[in-house]
């Protein structure tokens, strides 16, 4: 597998750990996400300092990095205040819409033609999804269950902005300095909804830092990176590796129950997402030379 869809993964899997963290954590969603984008920027701020790369932070942020800090903390915020009027599962069913949306329009806006068995997979990755989540979306339009709808529709919307602004960035910014300036602007568009926070007490700052770290810093670079080399239909497949991670999550240190149809889910989306990356396999000098690159 090449090293963009492995970065892919790594990001879907970093993703997943946020639900964990905030289950052991108990800290409030608002401020898990804050310091999720807060403490990511900060990460990412040493590790350039770190390795003597401070100087790829240098010049000024284009419209699309602040467009996207925008769509990161809409994506977030929204699905966190859609949860608070609808099911937790209708909620996600909304918000994963946003991979095979990306995909579908990004064959039309951004020129990746789909051809009829990248469509099958794409339509595949979604069923196995589905199976995940049991089939179970039963939302009823009425008046108190509206708002998360709309809300969930948002954060749909948001994610798939997120997703394809990304595959538009310039090539004289790099993946570093993107990543920073988007963690930066999300965490600020956080701030407003915030006014009730408090200073974190010392038995939170361990999962603050991991929020920072993981699904902050480590799940939103390896997107940037990886969005910028594979195909948006390729990326969005494997993204759904995160419910995939936070489903045996569940099931392996909260010993939720995982049936047949679950399971099946799981092995659907793996062969699906695997057989996505190598159809669509870079040459293996184009993957050297993008190595060195990167190292």
């Amino acid at each position: 597998m090449g090293i963009y869809a492995l970065l892919a993964l790594i990001s879907a899997v970093a993703m997943a750990s946020s639900g964990i963290i905030a289950r052991f954590s108990g800290i409030a969603a608002a401020e898990l996400t804050f310091y999720r984008l807060a403490v990511g920027g900060l990460c990412l701020l040493l590790f350039v300092l770190a390795s003597g790369q401070f100087k790829a932070l240098r010049g000024k942020p284009d419209w699309r990095m602040a467009v996207n800090g925008v769509l990161l903390a809409s994506f977030m915020l929204s699905f966190l205040t859609s949860i608070s009027y609808i099911s937790l599962a209708n909620a996600i069913m909304l918000v994963y819409l946003a991979p095979p949306l990306s995909a579908f329009i990004a064959h039309w806006l951004l020129h990746e033609k789909l051809d009829l068995p990248d469509s099958s997979l794409i339509v595949l990755s979604f069923l196995g999804f589905a199976m995940l989540q049991q089939f179970k979306f039963d939302l009823v339009l009425d008046a108190q269950q509206l708002p998360g709808l709309l809300f969930g529709l948002l954060s749909l919307f948001s994610y798939s902005g997120f997703l394809l602004l990304n595959r538009r960035a310039l090539p004289a910014h790099s993946q570093l300095q993107r990543t920073f300036y988007q963690l930066l602007i999300g965490a600020c568009c956080v701030l407003p909804f915030l006014s009730q926070m408090t200073l974190p007490t010392t038995d939170k700052l361990l999962w603050i830092a991991l929020a920072g770290l993981f699904p902050g810093f480590i799940a939103i670079y390896c997107a940037i990176v990886a969005l910028q080399h594979l195909p948006t239909r390729v990326y969005a497949t494997l993204a759904y590796l995160e419910p995939v991670t936070v489903i045996l999550a569940g099931w392996w240190l909260f010993h939720e129950s995982l049936n047949l149809l679950q399971l099946t889910g799981v092995l659907l989306i793996i062969l699906t997402g695997l057989t996505l990356a190598i159809r669509h396999k870079p040459a293996k000098s184009v993957t050297l030379a993008a190595e060195k690159v990167m190292l």
